[in-house]
């Protein structure tokens, strides 16, 4: 855990999808809600099945996403850097991980939390509703890609 330098996380976050229609008051207001956490290279995020309570957004550093098969193998299906969310449902329907995060690389990752979410949602409704479309529109987009791959398949 370390101390959030606003001005740093501006500067990283400034071409991010997540971050791009706030205000620089309005992302300082945002930020106040994440926490920012170190992690090393080959450190696990979080696992499939896991209790799914935070959301991850890559400051710096590289993220895998991994699914586990049938046969217990452990598959890559993503990859994210800087300016990624990784987690997001987690967030809005609280279910187990559908799969695992693992660190590929030193990362910085800014952590919301479901509880610092509400709080962000009651505490500044129209900064949480900008945040949550962009989650959707996000989620919008894997689900339009995994639907073309999927398709290519059969």
């Amino acid at each position: 855990m370390t101390d959030l330098n606003t001005a740093f996380i501006r500067e990283q976050l400034a071409d991010a999808p997540l971050f791009r229609n706030y205000t620089d008051d309005e992302l300082e207001q945002i930020l106040a809600y994440f926490e920012l956490r170190l992690f090393e290279d080959n450190t696990i995020i979080f696992n499939e099945g896991d209790r799914g309570d935070y959301v991850c957004i890559v400051i710096d550093g590289t993220i895998e996403i991994r699914k586990e098969s049938i046969s217990s193998k452990q598959t890559v299906i993503a990859k994210f850097g800087r300016g990624s969310i990784v987690g997001e449902m987690a967030v809005i329907d609280q279910f187990p991980r559908s799969s695992a995060a693992h660190v590929t690389s030193n990362s910085k990752i800014l952590i919301l939390s479901s509880e610092k979410f509400d709080q962000l949602l009651e505490d500044l409704p129209h900064l949480g509703i900008i945040f949550l479309r962009e989650i959707a529109r996000i989620l919008s987009q894997r689900l339009r890609r995994t639907s073309g791959r999927f398709s290519d398949i059969f």
